[in-house]
């Protein structure tokens, strides 16, 4: 992935991860890719491309371009899915592998880690192209997607606020806890504080981090669009958050659990 604007904070890292990802999710489909060469356009719908597809680029450049802007240009190994918001356009051939959306989604859905990853890569995505766009946008023109640093000990949640996005943390692991209690601890792909907005409740728990970790802020109104846009991104987000609950359900029984005789106490 190469961003067409000035470099920005982050954003290499990002598109590293965002590489992977989609690399993690292709090379375990079944799936048979269609081919499809296009060549140098202004409009690659025009010229084939398919929304009902997923294409992975498998030699030359395509441009994403948003509001009359080309925002960057995917790469051999980048995961492109079609998005009625942005148009592609190619200086030269392009050579890129095509997978039906229908049976993809049917492969991914039935595997949790497979949906989780999913939903990451949308939201990545998602992340990148509003990135790109605000980076060639007047300061004052724009609340889209952000990067945030966080040192140990630095609360990235905070129980009780009112939610005002999400958090997809792509480096680093933090505890979470309830009543400055330790209840449970999120790592490197999790999506943080999706019920609080899903709900329109206050934060239910602070997140705070245990090692330096790096994420993208998506705000809220970008969050709801993204999922009206990508109903598929529920199920991966369903699959984390009933991980997350499982897990915060068995420690809260564990610390309310009277100990048995001779047992350790809490440490």
């Amino acid at each position: 992935m190469i961003p067409l604007a000035e470099p920005l904070e982050g954003l290499p890292a990002l598109a590293r991860h965002y590489k992977q990802l989609g690399d993690d999710v292709i090379r375990t489909v079944r799936q048979t890719p269609h081919t499809l060469s296009l060549p140098a356009t202004a409009d690659a719908r025009r010229d084939g491309l398919a929304d009902n597809r997923l294409y992975v680029v498998r030699g030359g450049t395509l441009a994403a371009c948003c509001q009359g802007r080309r925002l960057l240009l995917w790469d051999e190994g980048d995961v492109i899915i079609p998005d009625h918001g942005v148009t592609f356009q190619a200086d030269s051939a392009v050579l890129l592998a095509g997978y039906d959306f229908a049976d993809l989604l049917g492969e991914i859905v039935a595997t949790p880690d497979l949906a989780r990853r999913w939903s990451e890569l949308l939201l990545v995505q998602q992340a990148l192209l509003t990135r790109c766009l605000a980076a060639q946008m007047p300061e004052d023109g724009h609340t889209g997607s952000r990067f945030a640093y966080f040192h140990p000990g630095d609360v990235i949640l905070r129980q009780g606020d009112r939610a005002d996005g999400v958090y997809n943390l792509f480096e680093g692991e933090a505890d979470v806890l309830v009543d400055e209690v330790v209840v449970g601890r999120v790592g490197q792909g999790e999506v943080l504080g999706a019920i609080a907005v899903l709900t329109g409740a206050p934060r239910g728990a602070t997140v705070r981090a245990r090692s330096r970790c790096s994420a993208m802020h998506i705000p809220s109104d970008g969050f709801h669009h993204l999922i009206r846009a990508k109903p598929s991104l529920i199920h991966g987000l369903m699959t984390d958050m009933a991980r997350q609950i499982t897990e915060l359900n068995a420690q809260v029984v564990a610390m309310s659990s009277p100990h048995t005789p001779g047992s350790p106490g809490p440490s």
